[in-house]
């Protein structure tokens, strides 16, 4: 893919940074394209080379030959359709790595579209921080100053960009920087999770082998909030909260159990476990008495 490259620095001629910039996709061939499109109308300083791999996720809908045509130096792998987020972004990754080496893996979601320098932006401030780390992007509301994407406190509190770097302890996946440093250490996207929580989990073991995560000064991207599925809504069935919660992009059940024992302790997990549930079959009733135990306490 070419890039618009800014002024040469002096003096960094013979230096190469290299990136891989990972994306999957599947059936949102306008999305995809839009995305791509954006992505090539970034200023990126002379010195980074940049390589995009893609894992188009078995679609139908004339994204493989749109990629062909349009993209012709994106490098693709192609799935079987059941992959989603964390499999076709754990394959896209793979892939990179067989074709050459590189200095940094930037994720980047195909709904997500860069603002003006974001690239440049986004290595300045990476470079800011001083250590090795991870580093995601903060997203918004398209026209807006609403936040929707980036790093968060806990798995529900956002960091709002105050001008500032701000560390974080849970990052989202849509536009994040990884130096190779991390990837050597702790591997790819976990295979564990299938859709929802690989993000997160990952951001959580780059913290347990000692590398923070931070989140940038200011917005660098904008996307729409994709809201998660309720599935303790109490005007549903039982039977559509059931699949809701076992879906892999609903709840997810099992994979979140397994992602709460990891990092919390098998205690926890099992509480959580009881916790869904609970909420799964009594809805209202049970939140009502949870809360007033809480407040008791």
């Amino acid at each position: 893919m070419v890039f618009k490259k800014s002024k040469q620095l002096q003096g960094s001629e013979n230096l190469k940074v290299e990136v891989a910039i990972l994306l999957t996709c599947f059936n949102r061939k306008a999305k995809t394209k839009a995305c791509l499109e954006n992505l090539r109308t970034q200023n990126i300083p002379a010195e980074f080379s940049f390589r995009v791999f893609i894992c188009d996720d078995g679609s139908s809908d004339g994204t493989s030959e749109m990629l062909k045509k349009d993209f012709p130096d994106v490098c693709v792998v192609k799935g079987n359709g059941k992959l989603f987020w964390g499999g076709g972004m754990s394959k896209a990754w793979k892939l990179a790595k067989e074709t050459a080496q590189f200095d940094y893996y930037l994720w980047l979601n195909d709904d997500t579209f860069l603002l003006p320098d974001a690239l440049s932006a986004l290595f300045s401030e990476y470079k800011s921080i001083g250590r090795t780390a991870i580093l995601t992007a903060a997203c918004k509301e398209p026209g807006t100053f609403k936040f929707t994407y980036g790093g968060l406190m806990d798995e529900y509190i956002p960091l709002i960009p105050n001008g500032e770097l701000q560390e974080v302890r849970f990052i989202n996946g849509n536009l994040v920087l990884i130096p190779k440093e991390i990837e050597e250490k702790i591997g790819v996207i976990s295979s564990l999770y299938t859709h929802y929580l690989g993000d997160f989990d990952y951001g959580l073991r780059a913290l347990r082998a000692g590398f923070p995560c931070f989140t940038t000064s200011k917005y660098l991207a904008e996307c729409e909030s994709n809201p998660f599925p309720n599935w303790s809504d109490p005007n549903l069935p039982l039977r559509k909260r059931w699949k809701i919660a076992h879906d892999v992009k609903g709840r997810a059940v099992s994979e979140y159990i397994s992602f709460k024992s990891y990092h919390y302790g098998k205690i926890v997990g099992f509480k959580s476990l009881i916790d869904i549930y609970l909420k799964l079959f009594f809805t209202d009733s049970y939140v009502d008495f949870r809360n007033k135990i809480l407040n008791k306490t």
